[in-house]
């Protein structure tokens, strides 16, 4: 916990020094969080705006405990806050998976899961990582009490009440959740599996009914819209279908590659109780179906959870295993073996480190100085953009979302590959927007003649924003002067590295 803390300060520190002491998040996405956030506690929405219900969150907690922060006076500090306190219980967790090691074995274990998962690059991401990681490790803990032969009803409640975190925090703890209800299932305890089943599907269903009330998919546009898709045609859709595109993504992801092998390796090689061969089934089953169906990396977090839980088997293996072992040389061999295969991780944990205060800047010279830019408009004005986070936080607007998180028209559209210029036009010319602030890489051809383009701003790096421009449109040429001028003034409060463009004019 002292090496978190330590690290978390050093980066929040480093990070702090590129924004001049203004708390900044290293994702957009945060703010998305924050928004729905803001709009439940002040207005009972569950909205990114007040102005009515979006089903465009990942994780259906993490809003929640944002909006109690909200609600005692925490806003911009809670999702700091919020993430140390879940990082911190997922050490303790992880510290009581691999109970019985020597102190030594665990501090080197606890350090990998910190540096190499990586925890303070997410905290500072400020989304809900945090506490899937810690919901996770407590879904294994009770699978530990629940698989017992003499487990009772308060095991399986504390099985099912952790089932319920993990998928109310986010839907991929699902893949881990179906292998350990299996084998529940198989080993008798069909009380245990029914019970934990129920408990994971509620959250999901939940929100599922009243997304569907409010007239949204069942499922929210986050996951419609970046999950896996199979699109390829004939014969290379029928393979990605059937694993090819597991395998496809793990050859591209080296760190969950020498994890699942590591795990399969000492789990068929090394002497390791049953209950360690059900948590190997559970994480190998659990990774191969989020690589199959589901998206990794953008700043290391959406496969986190596999990453802390691997480092966490692994260490478990290594402590049974060498406690077994016969010759004195099996001990280092193992532990030399294992430094090795975490060459990946090693890499990704520097990277980390590196990437974390530059993302925060990368977020602080785009889209918080968007938010900022746009929060002087007449409260309640139409704003089309295709980066909504930082946005919907900072600013009183009525969003058309053009990406389709928080946009029920554009998702399906995206969905369908219809995104035109017919469809934006007709947008525009419905809300009559004061603003339209896009990536005018995402829209090829799409930009409608009509719309002219105000003004860029350009950053000088790209680590996590999508494209170094953002391009300013007025939806014709008698809204463009308002919005010129606008830009005009606000040029001088923009970071010095950030290039500005007003129509033809000089930077």
């Amino acid at each position: 916990m002292a090496l978190l803390a330590v690290a978390v300060l050093l980066l929040l520190r480093a990070a702090l020094a590129h924004t001049g002491g203004t708390l900044v998040y290293a994702l957009d996405d945060a703010y998305i969080h924050m928004a729905v956030a803001r709009s439940l506690a002040g207005h009972g929405v569950w909205g990114v705006t007040r102005y009515g219900f979006t089903a465009c969150t990942s994780s259906l907690v993490w809003p929640i405990l944002l909006a109690l922060a909200d609600l005692v006076g925490l806003r911009d500090t809670a999702p700091l806050a919020l993430n140390l306190a879940a990082a911190v219980a997922a050490l303790w967790l992880a510290d009581r998976l691999i109970a019985g090691a020597p102190a030594a074995w665990r501090v080197v274990a606890l350090a990998a899961v910190v540096f190499l998962t990586p925890l303070p690059t997410l905290v500072l991401a400020g989304m809900e990582h945090t506490l899937q990681i810690a919901a996770v490790f407590w879904l294994f803990d009770r699978f530990r009490a629940a698989d017992e032969t003499d487990s009772g009803r308060r095991a399986i409640l504390g099985l099912a009440a952790a089932a319920t975190l993990a998928t109310a925090t986010r839907y991929e703890s699902l893949f881990l959740v179906l292998p350990a209800v299996v084998l529940l299932a198989r080993a008798g305890r069909r009380a245990a599996a029914a019970t934990t089943a129920v408990a994971a599907l509620l959250p999901p269903a939940v929100f599922a009914a009243v997304s569907v009330a409010h007239g949204w998919p069942p499922l929210p546009t986050s996951l419609l819209l970046k999950r896996a898709t199979f699109d390829a045609p004939g014969m290379a859709g029928l393979v990605d279908r059937l694993g090819g595109h597991a395998i496809r993504t793990l050859g591209e992801a080296p760190h969950l590659l020498v994890l699942l092998a590591a795990v399969l390796v000492m789990s068929a090689v090394l002497p390791v109780s049953r209950l360690v061969r059900r948590w190997d089934a559970i994480y190998v089953i659990g990774t191969l179906l989020h690589v199959q169906l589901a998206a990794i990396g953008w700043l290391f977090r959406y496969e986190a959870y596999l990453v802390a839980l691997g480092l966490v088997l692994v260490a478990r293996h290594l402590v049974e295993g060498t406690a077994a072992a016969r010759t004195p040389v099996a001990r280092p061999a193992l532990a030399l073996g294992a430094l090795v295969a975490m060459a990946p991780l090693l890499t990704r944990g520097v990277d980390a480190l590196e990437e974390t205060p530059a993302a925060v800047k990368n977020i602080y010279e785009q889209q918080y100085q968007m938010g900022l830019f746009l929060r002087e408009l007449p409260a309640g004005s139409a704003v089309m953009a295709n980066d909504i986070g930082a946005i919907a936080y900072l600013a009183d607007v009525r969003l058309v979302d053009l990406f389709g998180l928080a946009t029920r028209e554009t998702a399906a559209a995206r969905r369908a590959g219809r995104v035109d210029q017919a469809l934006l036009a007709r947008l525009a010319a419905e809300t009559t927007p004061a603003a339209i602030v896009i990536y005018r890489s995402w829209f090829a051809d799409a930009v409608p003649p009509q719309w002219v383009e105000v003004g860029t701003w350009k950053v000088p790096d790209k680590v996590v924003v999508a494209d170094r421009t953002v391009s300013f449109y007025a939806p014709d040429a008698g809204s463009a002067a308002r919005l010129g001028r606008a830009l005009a003034a606000f040029q001088s409060r923009l970071p010095p590295a950030v290039v500005a463009r007003v129509a033809d004019a000089a930077p």
